[in-house]
């Protein structure tokens, strides 16, 4: 999710250089001045709005959407809570794990499990793309790192989690489709900055003005953030499923079993929350930045006015 902040805060400093950029562009390519900057269309005269309100609703917008990605620990606290208390049962995880890898035949592809006191750890850490040496050391997460064929988790506290991560490594060399929802991760984490972007961009056109795709993809930015994180939620959720079938296989004894499919139900409920939350903060900041940047309209013409506000094909 460090990832996706990142891209997020990067779309608020691309708003803040483009801000005035937008309504000018606006002006050259979509409407007429008839008189005083003002514009008309469909027997009506809009207005557009000022310097003031749009840095307003810029304001307003990064804020609210700010405020909105702020709740994202809400999500992993369940899952955070239970893996800390799992740390006394870690023994009983610990021999059906490694057992688990054995039977899955992910060690002759290469698949090791690592302890945290990894060598390589500078470059693991540049391959997942993610700081979290420290998480992993107190037990409290785990990763597989697909360029290293590597399962790395504090064996001490975490076997819990590996075989989820055990999960990860078969969807990434046992699977076709679930290898192409992994590759997506990224990808998606990406497109949903992106939308918070285009959530800050101003709306020049009156409501019912003609839509082009740009129209259509500000008017949809929200759910396209959600869905563009909708295949990492898929890729959790299968990598969990997996690791349940090799808990089994391995002889798990059944209580565990029920008690391992809690403890991956709240850990997918982080990624889930992630994506409602980003595609929440997305709508709203398009909404509030709509509310403060789209033309006013003071005046309706008469019905013998012809309309100029145009769209260029």
């Amino acid at each position: 999710m460090k990832y996706l902040t990142l891209c997020y805060k990067v779309a608020i400093i691309v708003k803040t250089m483009f801000l005035y950029n937008s309504r000018i562009l606006f002006k050259a390519s979509v409407v007429v001045t008839i008189s005083n900057n003002m514009y008309s269309y469909d027997g009506n005269i809009y207005i557009p709005r000022g310097q003031g309100d749009s840095w307003t609703g810029f304001l307003l917008a990064s804020a609210a959407s700010s405020a909105i990605m702020g709740t994202m620990p809400l999500f992993s606290k369940p899952f955070i809570k239970q893996m800390k208390k799992e740390h006394i049962n870690n023994d009983l995880y610990r021999e059906a794990l490694f057992k688990s890898l054995n039977i899955s035949g992910l060690k002759e592809k290469g698949v090791r499990i690592i302890d945290t006191q990894f060598t390589g750890l500078d470059q693991l850490v540049k391959d997942s793309k993610q700081i979290i040496d420290k998480d992993i050391k107190e037990g409290i997460n785990a990763c597989y790192v697909p360029t290293q064929k590597i399962v790395k988790l504090n064996t001490d506290k975490a076997c819990i989690s590996g075989f989820h991560e055990l999960g990860h490594a078969m969807n990434n060399l046992k699977g076709k489709l679930s290898n192409l929802l992994q590759k997506c991760r990224y990808p998606g984490y990406t497109i949903a900055g992106l939308m918070a972007t285009v959530a800050l961009f101003s709306t020049p056109k009156p409501k019912n003005a003609p839509k082009d795709i740009e129209d259509h993809i500000r008017d949809n930015c929200g759910k396209i953030a959600f869905i563009s994180m909708l295949p990492t939620v898929a890729e959790e959720a299968l990598a969990s499923h997996r690791g349940i079938k090799l808990a089994k296989k391995s002889g798990l004894d059944k209580s565990l079993i029920k008690n391992l499919k809690k403890f991956y139900s709240k850990a997918l409920l982080t990624y889930m929350g992630n994506a409602v939350v980003t595609g929440l903060a997305v709508f709203a900041a398009a909404k509030i930045t709509e509310y403060f940047t789209r033309p006013k309209k003071i005046s309706v013409q008469s019905s013998s006015a012809p309309p100029l506000f145009y769209q260029e094909g």
